[in-house]
């Protein structure tokens, strides 16, 4: 439903019926300012489906991200492995060596 408003009708109607002009101008403002605002369906339903285009490329590039993270994860998690496994022989050698 499409809301139409001709300010210029609505001040020469409130004239008609003896509303002084700087009041009618004034009333015929201040419901153009209320109605400004207005939000139909189709605006509404526009603005989702930006919402949700943009959402979806935003969880994409978190995805992207969060692969990055874990294979990163992943190599450190080797690299401490291997720490540990040698830090491990070491002590195994200076054991033996002293024992």
């Amino acid at each position: 439903m499409a809301l139409t408003f001709n300010p210029r009708e609505a001040v020469q109607k409130l004239r008609e019926n003896g509303m002084a002009e700087p009041l009618a101008a004034a009333a015929v403002e201040v419901v153009e300012d209320a109605t400004s605002t207005v939000v139909t369906a189709d605006i509404l339903r526009a603005e989702l489906q930006t919402f949700r285009g943009e959402f979806r490329a935003e969880m994409a590039e978190v995805r992207t991200e969060m692969a990055g993270l874990r294979a990163e994860l992943h190599r450190s998690l080797i690299i401490l492995a291997g720490i540990v496994i040698g830090g491990v022989g070491v002590i195994v050698a200076l054991v033996e060596a002293l024992g």
